[in-house]
Order: structure tokens, then sequence, then C-alpha cells
């Protein structure tokens, strides 16, 4: 069975990953999400996670996965908080509101010619957050380690929604199993639980 790596260092990508009991390591690509732009929301997730990618694949076999997630509201992504303020004025701005959550998502298997890459979406809406809700949660949780001020990996975050359409696990874990799965089966491991 050829070598699974995963080119991220998210927990939650981690997390989910490990549920499929496939062995993998986690080599991060680290490169600088912040140059690549594009308008389209969609392409820039997905510009990102094949750059975090192709830039593991370049010095390791094997199948090479990478993801990309970050929240648009009111037609501006919002990334990792820079201070608690920030994440609070996050919170505020997804309260009561609407937002698509881009996961950039790609897959590199050379061994059976599989290169593929795509954005799967959700979107999310977020019930009234009061200000004593926000201000506990951010002392409560690792809000700048998370773009947009939250994880839905984190069993609060999933009361603070109050509904999503779309894919799910790219929603709480920045990986959507939905392409994931099958691309592994074309490749020759089958995930068990």
């Amino acid at each position: 069975m050829q070598q699974v790596i995963l080119a991220s260092g998210s927990a939650q990508r981690k997390a989910l990953l490990a549920i499929l009991n496939v062995p993998f390591e986690i080599i991060p690509a680290n490169i600088d999400e912040k140059g690549i732009r594009d308008q389209d929301f969609a392409i820039r997730a997905e510009k990102i996670a094949r750059a975090k990618t192709e830039k593991v694949a370049l010095t390791n076999k094997g199948i090479v996965i990478a993801g990309d997630t970050f929240t648009v509201c009111d037609n501006q992504i919002l990334e990792k908080p820079a201070n608690l303020e920030e994440a609070k004025l996050m919170l505020r701005q997804l309260s009561g509101n609407e937002c698509i959550n881009y996961s950039g998502f790609c897959y590199i298997d050379r061994q059976n010619n599989l290169d593929f890459s795509t954005t799967a979406t959700a979107e999310v809406k977020f019930r009234e957050l009061t200000d004593k809700e926000i201000t506990e949660y951010v002392a409560k949780f690792p809000v700048l380690t998370w773009a947009a001020a939250y994880s839905p990996a984190y069993s609060y975050v999933m009361t603070m929604t109050s509904s999503i359409k779309g894919s799910f696990t790219g929603f709480t874990h920045g990986l959507p199993m939905e392409l994931l799965i099958p691309l592994l089966r074309k490749s020759g491991i089958e995930p068990s639980p």
C-alpha cells in the first residue's frame, strides 16, 4: 500500500483522516497562503490546496492530500484573527448571518495517475449570538488558530449554527470525505470503520 501523506498541520483534518483507519504521515506544506489570490473564492481555495499538495509531492512519494478552508461572510474572507478583539468582531459578523464555507481540496497519486482538485462548499446559517456568549467563547477556545474564529470540529460551534447546506465534513473538518473516500478507493486503499 502506498504511503498517504496529509500536507497539512490541521488538527481537524488529522482527526478526520484517522477515523478511516488508513495509515498516514503528516508533512505540513508551510506555504504563503496569503500570496495566493483570486477574485473567485472557490478557485482561491482550490489553488491554495493544490499549492500545498504539489509542494509536498515534489519531495515525497505516495498519495498527497491537502485542504484549505475559509469562510466568506458579506463578501469578505474571514482569515485567522490577529487577536481576541478581531475574533469577537468576526463572530459578531457571523451572528444571525448566512455565510459560505469554502474547502479547497487536492489529491495527487502519481502512481495511479490521479491528480484532482476542487472546492467543496457549504452554506452555513449562524444563529444570533449574544455579546456575553461571544466573550466567553473567545476566552475558552483557541480562536486565533481558526479562520473566522471558529471550528465546527469543536462541539460548541454546532450550537452556534442553525443550518448547513453542502459539504458536511468540508465544513466541520476542512476535508470533504465525499471526495476523498472515492479517490482512496481508486488508489487501491479501502477505508474502514
